[in-house]
C-alpha cells in the first residue's frame, strides 16, 4: 500500500515527471538546425542552456505575466509569439504546439539563425534570442552566450 500510494503521489506532484528529448526528436531538431545554417553545436548547447532537454519546460512568470515554454523557451508574451509564429511557422498557427520539440525548433532555431544573419555573429544573436536586445544585456546573459560559444568552439568573424 506504501508503494502505490509513493507512486500516486509522484505522478500528480508538481515537476515529478518531466519529459526529456527523445534521441529521435534530438535528431529531428539537429536537422532542423542545419536546414538554417545553425551549427549543430550552437543546437544542442541552447537545448542544455534553455530546458536542459525537457520538452515540457517553463520559466517563472514575468513580472508581465508571461512565460517562456518548450524546448529552446519561446517567450509567450503575445506580440513576440504572434509574430514568431506568422513569420516562422509554416502551418496554421492553430497546430502549432509550443511543447512539441520539432514545433518549438523549426520557430527557434529559424529566428536564431535569422538573428545571426542581422548582427553577423553567434554571440550577438545569442545575446538578442535571450534578452532581446544587445545594449542592455546583464552580466547573466553574456555569460549564457558565451557559454553557448565555448561549448560549440565557434568563433566569430
Amino acid at each position: 500500500m506504501k508503494k502505490f500510494l509513493y507512486v500516486i503521489f509522484m505522478l500528480c506532484s508538481a515537476g515529478a515527471y518531466t519529459r526529456q528529448i527523445t534521441s529521435a526528436e534530438l535528431h529531428d531538431v539537429i536537422s532542423i538546425g542545419r536546414r538554417y545554417g545553425v551549427p549543430e553545436s550552437v543546437t544542442r548547447q541552447l537545448i542544455y542552456e534553455e530546458s536542459r532537454g525537457d520538452v515540457d519546460a517553463q520559466s517563472y512568470v514575468t513580472r508581465e505575466g508571461y512565460y517562456s515554454a518548450g524546448l529552446l523557451q519561446i517567450y509567450t508574451k503575445p506580440d513576440n509569439y504572434d509574430y514568431l509564429l506568422w513569420k516562422y511557422w509554416p502551418e496554421d498557427n492553430r497546430c502549432f504546439n509550443i511543447y512539441d520539440p520539432v514545433h518549438n525548433a523549426t520557430i527557434a532555431l529559424h529566428y536564431l539563425s535569422d538573428l545571426h544573419k542581422q548582427y553577423g555573429s553567434w554571440y550577438k544573436a545569442l545575446l538578442f534570442y535571450n534578452h532581446g536586445d544587445i545594449k542592455t544585456a546583464s552580466e547573466r546573459t553574456k555569460k549564457y552566450a558565451l557559454r553557448i560559444i565555448n561549448a560549440s568552439k565557434l568563433v566569430d568573424k
